[in-house]
């Protein structure tokens, strides 16, 4: 804690970013200070009532510019909204599917009705001799 502390009093807000090897390089060096640490100082500092301001000399508070650390007057962070599950994401379509199925429901569940009344066997004479004659074998 004590060497985040001195590095903010000798670099400031560069302390907390990365910084590369050489300016024509692809090699990065990670930030003095991780995030994770960076969020205690802060913590404490609001904890201490020191938020919103920064004294070099002593490392005592925090500077509120820290807070949204800045790439090219950007903040670092995601662009893009989040993924969601799949489930969410398709959701409006399965909803259409859905009541495009239900318009032709009605139609289909009276076809099915006449087609299983058509099966059914005919009442009459023939068909109380054949149940009786196959109830008879038993």
């Amino acid at each position: 804690m004590r060497s985040a502390l001195r590095h903010l009093c000798m670099h400031g807000m560069e302390a907390l970013l990365p910084q590369k090897l050489n300016a024509n390089s692809n090699i990065w060096i990670k930030p003095k200070i991780s995030r994770r640490i960076a969020a205690t100082i802060r913590k404490q500092a609001i904890i201490a009532g020191t938020y919103g301001s920064f004294d070099k000399t002593t490392g005592i508070g925090w500077d509120p510019q820290w807070d949204n650390v800045h790439k090219n007057g950007q903040k670092i962070g995601r662009l893009k909204p989040p993924k969601l599950t799949k489930r969410e994401r398709t959701r409006e379509s399965r909803a259409l599917k859905i009541e495009e199925k239900l318009k032709d429901v009605d139609e289909k569940i009276e076809q099915y009705r006449v087609e299983n009344e058509e099966k059914k066997p005919k009442g009459g004479l023939e068909w109380v001799y054949k149940k009786a004659m196959k109830g008879s074998g038993k």
